[in-house]
C-alpha cells in the first residue's frame, strides 16, 4: 500500500510547475489528493482524518477533533 501511496503523491505533485514542485510536501500532495477525491466536502475530510488519528493511537486527540467538528455546525 505504501508504494501505491508515494505514487499517488508523485503524480500529483507532477501537477505543479517544475519550479514549484519541490516544495510540495508529500502531506500537502495526499492533502490535495484527499480534498480532491472526496470533491471537497468537509465532512469526507473530516472523516478521513479522524480515522488516520484513530488508527495512530490518537484516541484523547480524536475526541477534541470531533468535539470541535461538531461545535462547528
Amino acid at each position: 500500500m505504501e508504494q501505491i501511496i508515494k505514487q499517488l503523491i508523485e503524480e500529483v505533485k507532477e501537477c505543479f510547475e517544475s519550479e514549484y514542485r519541490n516544495q510540495v510536501s508529500d502531506q500537502e500532495a495526499l492533502g490535495i489528493a484527499i480534498s480532491k477525491y472526496f470533491k471537497w466536502s468537509g465532512e469526507d475530510i473530516f472523516k478521513t482524518a479522524q480515522s488516520a488519528f484513530e488508527d495512530s493511537n490518537y484516541h484523547t486527540f480524536n475526541e477534541k477533533f470531533e468535539k470541535i467538528w461538531n461545535d462547528e455546525d
